[in-house]
């Protein structure tokens, strides 16, 4: 798949950044035939608001609002094209040593569910541009995410709220200047406990307990 992630924004001094975002997903195979067509057939934008804040030298406290809709289209069963609405909080704090961050969405149109993600990163310098990247995170949610994602045990039952998911993520990167990047990158998702079960048995298009993803990049900032 191809994936493009745009952000623009105006700089508000003291006030943080407005912008838009947008995040686009496009088959670029015939592999999932089956489900979707070999096109974009998933898209997000929507208003955001960015700020940061000095805390000390080195430390600085991120923090984000976003508020998006998601659209879903060239499913070929009908009821899979849908449009959903999603308001997005996080923050991270930046420093010297270990980032931690966390981000919680509340999706009210489409769907109605809690999801929640909780991690840190640490970003190495090699030499010069070049970098490693490590990110390690748990996701989960309220009782009705854990439903769309995992799905339901034979006799009904949910898993329950909690943290159900491990995603340690890699990246290794070249900066040349400060406008453009190539990177490189590998995850491992990891389905944990008592959802590995549910989820096995799961017809979710997205429904597995391991995944292995990898892939290669170009970043581009002015």
């Amino acid at each position: 798949m191809q994936v493009t992630h745009v952000k623009a924004a105006c700089d508000l001094d003291a006030f943080g950044k407005i912008g838009i975002y947008n995040w686009d997903v496009s088959s670029l195979t015939d592999r999932r035939q089956d489900a979707h067509r070999r096109a974009l057939y998933h898209t997000e934008y929507g208003p955001y608001w960015d700020y940061d804040l000095a805390l000390t030298s080195g430390w600085t406290l991120h923090s984000g609002v976003l508020t998006c809709w998601t659209v879903y289209d060239g499913f070929k069963t009908a009821g899979a094209n849908k449009c959903y609405w999603w308001t997005q909080f996080e923050q991270s704090l930046a420093n010297p040593y270990l980032t931690p961050y966390y981000r919680l969405r509340r999706c009210t149109a489409g769907s109605d569910y809690f999801y929640a993600r909780l991690g840190v990163r640490r970003k190495f310098t090699l030499w010069r541009g070049l970098y490693f990247s490590t990110d390690v995170s748990l996701e989960g949610g309220n009782d009705r995410n854990q439903n769309r994602v995992f799905g339901k045990s034979a006799d009904g039952s949910s898993v329950g709220s909690g943290f159900y998911t491990l995603a340690p993520h890699f990246e290794l990167g070249y900066a040349f200047g400060e406008h453009f990047t190539l990177y490189a990158w590998v995850e491992q998702y990891e389905v944990l406990g008592s959802a590995r079960s549910v989820n096995a048995d799961y017809s979710y298009r997205c429904a597995h307990n391991d995944w292995t993803l990898g892939g290669l990049g170009l970043r581009i900032r002015f």
